[in-house]
């Protein structure tokens, strides 16, 4: 078995460690290459050349480096065989250092120093197999140069380096002078190259772990419901998980760097404000558009990061389903008594009006008893109203649902009551454009867009300004009523959509709980923003009908 980060001759796998220490040892090789080439025309430039054998042979081994070099690069770029590259690249090496140490006077040249320098590429190569493998190719290959020069088999490349053969005690001396320090070289590298090979190994473990915990945290963070912040000490956003994205409608890559006050200016507040509970709440206005109450916490960043973090959840459906509960306990009596009591009401009612009526046509009457009988008459419609819309109120009819035309309802709904406000002074304006199309009762919307229509104008005084809008927002249609009238108070906000509740003279209180009611029954979503002295805006929110439907959009 092959050791870490070495490989065998034949392996076909390509390791990432080997493959960089390949390509550093190529870059090396081109560069000493080059040193020689200049070095070399550089002498021939100033009219002192090397003989011209030795200039010969010096190109060519030049010319096998950059071969060499090539030919490795070529096999680095298959990403295949590396282990022959390895071991081509210490062939090369040992072949070039002898080549330059066969120029320069064999056994005595100074560029014996190559052969070490080959030995520690192999090490980097191929770790303590390379090692052993370029001490043993540079003792055998200096040993067989040194040994056929002593003897004559190889003669110096030019004839001024001619040299008497040495003693054979002094050859001794060199020879094992040289093989000594390259055994030396091999063994040293080769401990190096292990020690540096337990020490990579020890890193990538360490990498390894942590890159599973850096993934472990990642999923965490990213799976978890709940939205993160974090925010740095100058109040800007360093991070949103994707829960956050999703509460908040604001993308990480956008939000990052910005601060919160910019982006989320009513959380931010709503944090900068002494807290009144352990979790407190904030309603805003994400941007998708919709309205969201989130309960949040806030901590500070641990480890001496510096900021802070800030968790929270949406609370918005867990509030409604409160306030639906709250109100249905409010209406439990009165569902209970409505339709009879109603009834009960209705019949005698009936037979009263009928009477006032015959009595108001007496011609004995004079003007005061008419006047009376007229205003007993006045509050008997209003009585009658109230029960009308009452029984609407505690048995309502069930939607019959179509996909319909939300743009077009509104159009034709505002040029019917815009006869209802031409006298009083208001302006009244509807913006609906392209045409959206809601899955509901073409009736029942009629009704609650009556009714919101109707509010709006009595909150406004002359002069003032009622718009109708409808569009499509993340999914579903959105139908809002705003006007420039006096608004509502705080305290009656919580209580608008409750029966018999009216701030008006002669209000019945059961409007805008009758639109709740139909509102509901359509899976929709009502909800009310309200400045005193400004104005008032009422959103509802439809379900988008499916678009198999739309051929029959139209208004009904």
């Amino acid at each position: 078995m092959a050791e870490a980060g070495v490989y065998s001759p034949l392996g076909e796998r390509p390791e990432r460690g080997l493959y960089a220490k390949l390509v550093l040892l190529t870059g090396v090789r081109l560069a000493v290459g080059t040193a020689l080439l200049g070095a070399t025309a550089w002498s021939t430039l100033r009219h002192d050349p090397f003989p011209r054998t030795v200039e010969a042979l010096l190109f060519t081994i030049i010319a096998l480096i950059y071969f060499a070099s090539l030919v490795g690069t070529f096999l680095l770029r298959t990403g295949r065989h590396l282990g022959w590259v390895a071991h081509g690249q210490i062939a090369a090496d040992v072949i070039a250092a002898t080549g330059l140490v066969y120029l320069t006077g064999g056994a005595e040249s100074i560029f014996t120093i190559l052969y070490p320098l080959a030995i520690v590429s192999g090490a980097i190569g191929l770790g303590r197999r390379g090692a052993a493998l370029g001490a043993a190719a540079s003792c055998t290959a200096f040993c067989v140069l040194a040994w056929s020069m002593q003897t004559g088999i190889i003669v110096p490349a030019a004839s001024d380096l001619e040299r008497a053969p040495q003693a054979p005690g002094k050859l001794a001396v060199v020879m094992a002078a040289n093989l000594s320090a390259f055994m030396l070289v091999g063994g040293l590298s080769s401990l190096l190259a292990e020690q540096l090979q337990g020490a990579r190994s020890q890193l990538l473990r360490s990498e390894t772990r942590l890159e599973a915990l850096e993934a472990i945290y990642s999923a965490v963070v990213r799976s978890i419901a709940s939205g993160i912040i974090t925010l740095g000490e100058d109040g800007r956003i360093t991070y949103l998980n994707p829960a956050a994205e999703h509460l908040t409608g604001l993308p990480d890559r956008i939000a990052r760097g910005r601060p919160l006050t910019t982006l989320l200016p009513e959380l931010a507040g709503s944090i900068a404000r002494p807290r009144e509970r352990p979790r407190p709440e904030v309603r805003l206005r994400a941007h998708d558009g919709r309205e969201r109450i989130l309960g949040y916490a806030t901590a500070p960043l641990a480890g001496g990061v510096g900021g802070q973090v800030i968790l929270f959840q949406d609370l918005t459906d867990l509030r409604q389903m409160e306030e639906a509960v709250r109100r249905a306990d409010r209406l439990a009596v009165v569902g209970g008594l409505a339709a009879g009591l109603a009834h009960e009401i209705r019949n005698p009612l009936a037979s009263m009006c009928g009477s006032i009526e015959v009595l108001g046509a007496s011609p004995g009457l004079d003007e005061q008893e008419r006047r009376l009988m007229s205003v007993v008459r006045s509050e008997a419609e209003r009585l009658e109203t109230l029960v009308r819309e009452f029984l609407s109120f505690a048995k309502p009819i069930s939607p019959a649902f179509e996909a319909l035309d939300g743009s077009r309802a509104v159009t034709e709904t505002v040029e019917l009551f815009r006869q209802e406000v031409a006298e009083r002074g208001i302006e009244l304006v509807a913006r609906a454009g392209e045409p959206v199309f809601v899955r509901a009762d073409p009736g029942q919307l009629r009704q609650v867009l009556w009714n919101l229509l109707g509010n709006a104008a009595d909150a406004t005084t002359p002069g003032g300004r009622v718009e109708v809008r409808i569009s499509r927002q993340a999914g579903e249609g959105i139908l809002e009523v705003a006007d420039t009238g006096h608004g509502i108070a705080d305290e009656d906000l919580e209580r608008i959509f409750d029966p018999f509740f009216t701030t008006k003279e002669r209000g019945t209180g059961l409007g805008l709980a009758i639109v709740h009611r139909i509102v509901e029954a359509h899976s929709g979503h009502l909800s009310v923003v309200s400045e005193v002295g400004k104005g008032t805006t009422f959103r509802v929110a439809l379900p988008i009908a499916p678009p198999s439907l739309h051929r029959v959009g139209a208004v009904g």
